[in-house]
């Protein structure tokens, strides 16, 4: 199927690896970057479902494996080829997706769909984050090793009504999956049903934003140089989120107190300083909840 480029933003169903209903729960994990080796250890501990044993590969191999070695690649490839050949994760046909998120009283929904790498390197996609060459070379590695983009990219659009209602409108019926994470984070998963509808809603967006997910959005643009510009590594995965449902948080907080401290930045804030090229300083935002890692995964 040929997708023709709609207004400034051009975001495409997929046939996404989805896990199977019954191991959803054990298979979500949390975001590569939000658990270090050894919490990523405890938390898939007595779980070979966790899709940490992909994205955290090296929490199956020696304890002195250096983090970047290449036998982390290796394993993380291995161990993705055996959660598709044990039905772990399965093929699912071209679809647009419905998430939504629940934390305590917060609830946030949006569209997982693929967005063009052209549209994050021609600035149609902004940023407000610089990115680390150590952590971005780790994430080229693991997705060139796998021929995937493993975790999707949390994006955020203007809120937008028509958007609002059609999204709205595909959660009145049974979710593919509805699994809570280990962090009590509900996640529920609809099939959308307006394939055309949706696409040309957001085709008419003038610009979409990352909220999490920079390393992940460089990562997709450097495999897809490495691979020659063409082919399924020119797009990557998204989740696209309305502004006036992202929560931002202090990034810094020693747990001491009951909950995380909301940012002094509001969303509107970030996407102003987006707009005019601006980049936030380090350790600025904290965006929650997380997005799960293997809920849906994009192969190519």
């Amino acid at each position: 199927m040929v997708y023709k480029k709609r207004g400034m933003s051009n975001v495409i169903p997929f046939k996404a690896l989805l896990p199977r209903k019954d191991l959803a729960a054990k298979i979500i994990s949390p975001p590569y970057d939000v658990v270090d080796v050894g919490s990523a250890r405890e938390l898939a501990a007595g779980n070979p479902h966790s899709f940490l044993h992909i994205t955290r590969s090296e929490i199956d191999l020696p304890d002195n494996m250096p983090p970047y070695d290449p036998k982390v690649y290796e394993k993380a490839k291995e161990n993705f080829e055996l959660f598709q050949k044990k039905g772990r994760l399965q093929r699912d046909r071209e679809s647009f997706y419905i998430y939504r998120q629940i934390m305590g009283k917060h609830v946030q929904t949006g569209l997982v769909g693929l967005a063009p790498v052209a549209d994050y390197i021609g600035g149609k996609i902004k940023r407000h984050e610089l990115t680390k060459e150590e952590k971005l070379a780790d994430r080229v590695r693991h997705s060139d090793k796998i021929s995937a983009y493993a975790e999707p990219v949390f994006l955020v659009y203007r809120s937008n009504g028509e958007i609002e209602r059609l999204i709205n409108a595909e959660t009145s019926t049974e979710p593919l999956f509805d699994a809570i994470d280990c962090y009590g984070v509900r996640n529920v998963l609809w099939r959308s049903k307006e394939f055309s509808k949706m696409a040309a809603a957001f085709g008419k967006l003038d610009a979409l934003y990352i909220a999490d997910g920079h390393h992940r959005s460089a990562a997709a643009a450097k495999v897809c140089e490495l691979r020659g510009g063409a082919g399924g590594s020119a797009f990557f995965p998204v989740v696209i989120f309305p502004d006036n449902e992202v929560r931002i948080f202090e990034y810094d907080w020693s747990g001491d107190s009951d909950k995380r401290p909301l940012s002094k930045y509001s969303m509107p804030d970030i996407m102003a300083l987006a707009d005019s090229g601006g980049i936030m300083p380090p350790k600025s935002t904290w965006f929650a909840p997380k997005l799960a890692s293997g809920l849906f995964v994009y192969t190519f």
